[in-house]
């Protein structure tokens, strides 16, 4: 990371005293102390002037800027309890900023009162305006408007856009693969879940044009000889959804496991899947133009971009980018999505169950903190349909939670629950996937889908940012 360099002669009382020097304050490395003065700096409002801000430096500046309280009197005080246990001769950059993340993160995840109603009624319906959601979750306009910005600022609440696969001609897909040495790769691939053991599971959602859809399945067909299992199904859009019960303001997230185990007893309605409709080609987006594509993928990245913003990464003019993100909202082309990712709940789950026991397991899977519920459907046997439900839990809770699942749930039933190690999440940009000449989606399988090592597909897999929300 870039090490910042004063802008001013007013930042002089950072440099460390040589007559008042904290034991702790011995054993920084140079760069170590740059990043101690670097928090103090920010936090008390002054600048910085750095050669070029690398994205490590970002991050940092975020957690600063987003933390609340006194983020450099915490780290101080804990540098200073760690030498005091003795044997420390270095305390190098990398381990003042893991520090300072680890401190972020659990000052992130602590949620005040006004935090937890507003993000629940968020999540739920990120269509509302500022003044509505603070009338559903019984708060004051005020109390909303900083639970917002504190959300936002921090990462934790981000509003971004989804695509309408039905006004877009595509055909929402989720792909199982058991024990592969091969999984796909491309653009239209958008979310990978791995999961380890044995038997290990790649999960894999693509977003495809739907007159495509017999030749993605004919390529899963032909990783059959690549692993024990590839099944191909249709993904409905799902209902992602926060609940506070398992939060404590003075212990944080901690999962209940009697509360839960007891909850997976009380039983529910029995669920009726119905057929998940197929997108039809004949609404395919023929009529969007090129300038309509790229404001599709600005809003898909942050929902509430000003035509100010849309400008700059579509080289619009502000006029035309207000008119455009106007018709893409209006006409639910672009459908608001609310994403939901608090730090301390590291741990994913993704299980899938038949319909006799899925309403069961509802009452339970309802109490956990951040879940997505969806459905499935077999596309070479229709008749056969899934509740996929996923959950982000505490960390190191997730086995505990599996455990008490396989206990609680009957052998007779069908279903499967699994931890999720890693994962990837990207998005598809309808401006480089949609060919405006040809009026149609870009389709080559050759081209479009790799065929790439499991091996080296897991490795690229991120073990902390895994997706939840597979729409």
């Amino acid at each position: 990371m870039t090490q910042p360099e004063s802008e001013s002669s007013s930042q002089d009382g950072i440099e460390l005293s040589e007559s008042n020097i904290s034991n702790f304050e011995n054993k920084l490395s140079p760069s170590a102390a740059a990043i101690l003065k670097f928090v103090k700096a920010f936090e008390e409002g002054g600048q910085l002037n750095v050669f070029s801000a690398d994205a490590e430096f970002k991050k940092l500046r975020k957690m600063v800027i987003s933390y609340r309280g006194s983020l450099h009197s915490l780290l101080k005080q804990r540098l200073e309890e760690v030498v005091s246990l003795g044997g420390v001769s270095i305390i190098t950059q990398n381990d003042v900023f893991q520090e300072i993340v680890n401190l972020w993160e659990k000052n992130t995840s602590n949620l005040t009162r006004s935090e937890l109603p507003f993000l629940e009624h968020a999540l739920k319906n990120p269509r509302l305006s500022l003044k509505e959601l603070s009338e559903q979750s019984g708060l004051s306009y005020p109390q909303s408007r900083r639970a917002q910005k504190r959300l936002t600022d921090s990462g934790v609440l981000k509003i971004g856009g989804m695509l309408n696969p039905n006004l877009l001609g595509l055909d929402r897909v989720l792909i199982i693969l058991e024990n592969p040495s091969l999984v796909l790769s491309g653009p239209y691939i958008q979310k990978s879940l791995y999961v380890d053991g044995s038997p290990s599971i790649v999960f894999m959602v693509a977003n495809i044009p739907c007159e495509r859809t017999a030749e993605l399945i004919d390529v899963v067909r032909s990783l059959r000889a690549e692993s024990s299992n590839a099944s191909v199904w249709r993904l409905s859009a799902g209902t992602p959804r926060f609940d506070s019960t398992y939060f404590d303001p003075q212990n944080g997230w901690v999962l209940d496991l009697l509360h839960f185990r007891l909850m997976l007893r009380t039983g529910g309605d029995s669920l009726t899947l119905s057929e998940i409709p197929a997108p039809s080609s004949a609404l395919n987006p023929a009529r969007f133009t090129g300038a309509e594509v790229r404001v599709m993928d600005a809003l898909i990245e942050k929902l509430d971009r000003t035509a100010g913003d849309i400008v700059k990464t579509t080289n619009l003019s502000e006029s035309s980018a207000f008119r455009k993100r106007s018709l893409l909202l209006k006409e639910q082309i672009i459908l608001p999505r609310a994403r939901v990712s608090i730090p301390q709940l590291g741990d994913r789950v993704i299980s899938l169950f038949e319909t006799d026991i899925a309403g069961d397991i509802q009452p339970g899977f309802s109490k956990l903190p951040l879940t997505y519920q969806s459905q499935i459907q077999n596309l070479e046997n229709p008749k056969e349909k899934r509740v996929l439900l996923s959950a982000a839990l505490p960390t190191g809770s997730g086995r505990d939670m599996i455990r008490i699942m396989k206990e609680e749930i009957s052998k007779i039933h069908s279903y499967s629950v699994h931890s999720v190690a890693a994962g990837i999440g990207t998005t598809t940009k309808v401006s480089s996937m949609f060919d405006r000449k040809d009026k149609t989606w870009k389709w080559d399988t050759s081209r479009y889908f790799d065929a790439v090592s499991y091996e080296v597909m897991r490795n690229v897999a991120s073990e902390s940012e895994i997706p939840l929300d597979l729409a």
